[in-house]
């Protein structure tokens, strides 16, 4: 009886909720409504206490929601316009954008309900001989050797019983097929490359191994699967040849394999220490959240509620029984990690996400190289979609379902995007009627809209992802993007996996081959700007349109601007990233102690900062070699040498020195081997939702001359250029007797 009145109560809820929704009222009544939801929805943000804290959260997104659904109601019923042909288009192309974008919300909503923050099972709990064996896999095609042997050496301190561990590299870049490439000069150097990897792997000894296979067939997929052949360790950790792994890694998520004898998967984050070319060339990094902060500390820990967290290729332990049931890493699409997933989770498996940042990789260091990257996880994501809809998969639970519907869904965006650029232009440069409103319905309803959305989106993920950032980073991709999600829908089995360059020298600025684009509609929306000015003056019965759209698009010239200065590569001269350090460092220099801290450190050299003056000891220390001491985080101390690049009274520089393998593995223990180091700190903090606009528009004042500059220069030349090969042709098939 009780559940049947629940039952009831919640349904005659859901019809009344509907009939709030839809029901037809005066624009001064919407005002009211829509003005009392964000009150609420703003107010609730004031309430910090963690008992109240679920409520709060459901408080806030119930309001936006419906302040969200009354508003497209509203622009269903009131502002398409089916006038003519190209308008219903245009108009219908434009709101089923907007819809896209509302079902993301819902699904985001959705996952966000709650989120999982696990802790992990000390292996102290099992005896050693419960511990599983563990095989860690090292993909690799082409990075440098030096990039590799960070790796490897990193994975040789781990914290892990040393005769259950095994490290292979396998190496795709070696293979029988490589070295005997029909290119005399790629031959050569693949046999160098492969000849080098071997000597590393001679160097360093113990349980590192060498593998590679006949052909190069199946990419990273194939490759792995190959492995799994030849080797035979319990559990598969799987790290991308740049992704440098802490000393705590194995001990931190194999006591969950041995607490669950149904889990398949335990996914770690993926952390950077170097930025992605948007950071880089807007000088923003770890200044803001990374974009991948959401995704790992957000999104991952929902799916995690809701047993979707996925494989995401690097930085996870797979129970190797269960990969094998399902013949390997799936190799059906170009995201084989999300695939594999997917298929385990289909038969009954369960995935497990442990949040702590336990690897640290690179980012790509070109605009163009992260346009690959994320071209194909977009291809990937959408293969997924069409080829194993995961609505349509068996064995998937309701919940299961939705979580993967909004990791594949997600990738359309670039669809959406490319609307929400070009839609405005349609109107105030062609007149297409796309948006039929009066300027007061827009303040009644678009405004609350955009408003609540912004709320929202401050409350869930400000600590993670900034508003507007979003909408920078996907705006600049979306222009690169839509080509390639287009092709995959046409051709769902068309694409290939691509590897995306790592390591790559930046020693000189240049503009990036893809700032054509991002220079022609940015240009494009100046003059739309201009002229929607002139239509709000001269046409009064537009102005409700006209402001929406003009206020649209001084945030589309503000993403495209800041998508210039992105073009504009800067130069990164360092060869090793710097990391902050909070260590203990000891100098002795003649009779002397000096007591300092590490300031910051990398592979090549540290930074200590001394409470004692060294003036007086300057000229015995200058391009000397030094002894010092260093106590990490770990409270390990570590004996290593330095040459002083650099002096003053307080501070010293020095480039590590090291002439063995073990010394070297030292440097890398110090700098990698403590997690805590990298836990970094966001400097910006933001006040309020409309911070993070103010931080994007003084970027943008910051640099875009420059490069607004150095563009239309670049712009001009190659239109010269191309003329130039355009008539070198045609006086060259004149000349032939074509023309």
């Amino acid at each position: 009886m009780k559940k049947l009145l629940l039952k009831t109560a919640f349904i005659l809820a859901m019809i009344l909720y509907v009939f709030i929704i839809i029901a037809p009222t005066t624009i001064e009544n919407q005002f009211i409504f829509s003005g009392f939801l964000l009150f609420i929805a703003l107010m609730s943000l004031f309430i910090k206490s963690e008992k109240y804290k679920e409520y709060v959260k459901l408080t806030v997104i119930f309001s936006a929601l419906t302040i969200s659904f009354r508003y497209f109601w509203w622009r269903a019923t009131v502002t398409l316009n089916f006038d003519t042909f190209w308008n219903g288009f245009s108009s219908l192309t434009l709101f089923s954008a907007e819809v896209y974008s509302m079902g993301i919300f819902l699904l985001g909503a959705f996952i966000a309900l709650r989120l999982i923050d696990r802790k992990h099972i000390p292996l102290t709990n099992f005896s050693i001989e419960e511990l599983p064996t563990v095989d860690i896999l090292i993909p690799t095609y082409n990075e440098p050797v030096s990039l590799i042997k960070t790796t490897v050496l990193a994975a040789s301190i781990m914290n892990y019983p040393q005769d259950k561990l095994n490290i292979y590299i396998l190496d795709d870049g070696g293979t029988v097929q490589k070295l005997n490439e029909k290119d005399l000069k790629k031959r050569e150097e693949n046999q160098k490359r492969a000849e080098a990897l071997k000597k590393m792997v001679e160097e360093i000894g113990g349980n590192v191994h060498y593998i590679t296979r006949e052909k190069n067939e199946h990419a990273k997929a194939g490759n792995i699967n190959s492995a799994l052949k030849q080797t035979n360790g319990d559990l598969i950790l799987i790290l991308d040849c740049d992704h440098v792994p802490t000393q705590d890694f194995l001990s931190r998520t194999v006591g969950f394999f041995i607490d669950n004898p149904k889990l398949f998967l335990v996914q770690t984050p993926h952390k950077f220490y170097s930025p992605d070319p948007i950071e880089k060339n807007l000088r923003i990094f770890r200044q803001v959240p990374n974009e991948s902060e959401m995704f790992y500390n957000f999104i991952q820990k929902g799916l995690d509620f809701w047993d979707a967290s996925f494989f995401c290729g690097s930085a996870a332990v797979l129970r190797r029984k269960y990969l094998e049931e399902v013949g390997g890493i799936a190799g059906d699409t170009i995201t084989e990690d999300a695939e594999t997933a997917l298929e385990l989770h289909s038969k009954g498996y369960e995935s497990y996400y442990y949040p702590k940042g336990m690897i640290y990789g690179l980012q790509p260091e070109t605009f163009s190289d992260f346009i690959v990257q994320r071209s194909r996880w977009a291809q990937g994501m959408i293969q997924i979609f069409l080829l194993k809809n995961p609505l349509l998969r068996k064995g998937l639970k309701w919940h299961q379902k939705l979580g993967y519907l909004n990791s594949n869904f997600f990738w359309f965006f670039s669809l959406a995007r490319v609307v929400f650029l070009i839609a405005p232009l349609l109107f105030l440069l062609f007149n297409f009627q796309i948006y039929d409103a009066t300027l007061i319905e827009v303040l009644a309803y678009a405004i609350p809209y955009f408003l609540g959305s912004l709320i929202v989106s401050y409350y869930l993920y400000s600590k993670y992802r900034w508003p507007f950032f979003s909408e920078v980073y996907e705006s600049i991709q979306s222009i690169f993007l839509l080509p390639a999600i287009i092709s995959v829908i046409f051709k769902p089995h068309a694409p290939t996996f691509i590897v995306t360059p790592k390591g790559i020298d930046m020693e000189k600025e240049f503009i990036s081959p893809f700032y054509k684009p991002i220079y022609i509609l940015f240009n494009i929306t100046i003059i739309s700007l201009i002229i929607g000015f002139y239509k709000f003056v001269y046409f009064p019965d537009q102005r409700g349109t006209v402001v929406i759209l003009t206020f649209w698009q001084l945030f589309n010239v503000l993403f495209l601007a800041l998508g210039l200065i992105v073009a504009h590569e800067k130069p990164e001269k360092r060869k090793a990233h710097r990391v902050p350090g909070e260590d203990d460092a000891v100098i002795f220099i003649k009779d002397s102690t000096f007591r300092g801290k590490v300031m910051d450190l990398s592979l090549t050299g540290v930074w200590i900062k001394f409470n004692e003056d060294l003036t007086k000891y300057l000229s015995n220390i200058r391009d000397k070699e030094l002894h010092f001491y260093i106590k990490d985080v770990r409270g390990i101390l570590l004996n290593l040498r330095g040459k002083v690049i650099n002096a003053n009274s307080h501070h010293i520089r020095m480039k590590f020195i090291y002439s063995n393998i073990t010394e070297e593995k030292k440097i890398t223990e110090i700098v990698y081997a403590p997690s805590s180091r990298w836990d970094y700190f966001i400097e910006e903090k933001l006040e309020n939702p409309f911070s993070s606009f103010w931080f994007l528009t003084k970027l943008t004042f910051k640099d875009f001359l420059r490069a607004y500059n150095l563009i239309t220069k670049q712009f001009i030349d190659d239109i010269f250029l191309n003329s130039k090969k355009l008539i070198d042709k045609t006086i060259k098939r004149t000349k032939n007797g074509i023309i």
